[in-house]
């Protein structure tokens, strides 16, 4: 998922050595999911394979569905002989196109980052009651760094997701079907005149965007889903691919140039601050340092 060019990434941490450490080398600390604090890290149901009508109905109208035909029973589904003369053959051949998701679990790390910096609930929870600081990164130059990662806003429900494999591979398939037609329609306007065709293209576009908002809304159930009680961080979390078979946690790099701002709490300790600007200006330069602190009218925060 490629991200937002006007998005910020902002990273909570308590006034401790490990967050000097960490600013000093260049490192994201990323870790296992069974390392934090939510049970329910990870907690979606996850389905691979073609669903059996008789048994799963409901797997199966949706993979249906996301092949384009929509229905309300398997028996309308089957009464449609395009649909059920090429069922079987496509259904094969678009389980193989999902990442296993199951798998996936065990080797991913996680890092995760507010959506605000004046965020009273994180200043509270991950900064240490204004003691701590908050790095302010720019989401490219962290996204584009070694190794390759995926960015993505958790998603806050009220019970677990279901993930499909299936209808993902369907979706890339779907996805890249229409990458395909609108090439093709292009070259056919361009070179054979075809202006007729043009009408077709908008069609092919929506096709396409449709079966990418289902692969990110898939991706994020399956990685990025917590209890609605959480809603409150607004996470947005980065998730690296390590290819570890145990749940130790890993230190992944950043040039120092996607810092775009340090914001500072109003209490933190005046010995650590002037540590924590020793290492800024060895690493980051002239980059920008404000401060978070309590307004005098209301329950709010204030960064200047």
């Amino acid at each position: 998922m490629r991200p937002d060019e006007k998005r910020k990434l902002y990273k909570f941490s308590g006034p401790t050595e490990y967050a000097l450490q960490n600013l000093e080398n260049g490192v994201i600390f990323c870790q296992h999911y069974s390392a934090y604090n939510d049970p329910f890290e990870f907690w979606s149901n996850i389905y691979e394979g073609i669903p059996d009508p008789r048994v799963e109905p409901e797997r199966f109208l949706a993979a249906a569905s996301a092949w384009g035909f929509p229905a309300n029973s398997v028996d309308e589904l089957m009464a449609d002989q395009t649909f059920s003369e090429n069922m079987e053959d496509y259904f094969d051949e678009c389980q193989h196109y999902a990442p296993p998701f199951g798998a996936m679990r065990q080797g991913v790390r996680i890092a995760c980052f507010g959506s605000e910096q004046d965020n009273l609930l994180m200043w509270s929870h991950y900064g240490d009651g204004l003691r701590g600081f908050c790095l302010v990164f720019d989401e490219v130059l962290v996204a584009d760094a070694d190794p390759e990662c995926y960015l993505l806003d958790v998603a806050y429900l009220q019970t677990p997701p279901t993930v499909d494999s299936l209808v993902y591979g369907i979706a890339w398939d779907q996805d890249w079907f229409s990458q395909i037609a609108i090439d093709e329609t292009t070259t056919a306007i361009e070179y054979q005149g075809r202006k007729e065709l043009k009408a077709e293209i908008p069609m092919y576009e929506e096709a396409g965007a449709e079966a990418v908002r289902m692969m990110h809304d898939i991706w994020r159930h399956a990685f990025g889903t917590k209890p609605t009680e959480w809603s409150y961080e607004r996470e947005r979390r980065l998730l690296v691919q390590s290819g570890r078979k145990d749940e130790l946690p890993i230190l992944r790099r950043y040039p120092f140039e996607a810092i775009k701002q340090v914001v500072v709490g109003e209490r933190m300790p005046l010995d650590y601050r002037r540590r924590l600007e020793v290492v800024l200006s060895k690493t980051c330069g002239d980059v920008p340092v404000t401060t978070a602190s309590r307004s005098s009218s209301t329950y709010c925060l204030k960064i200047v």
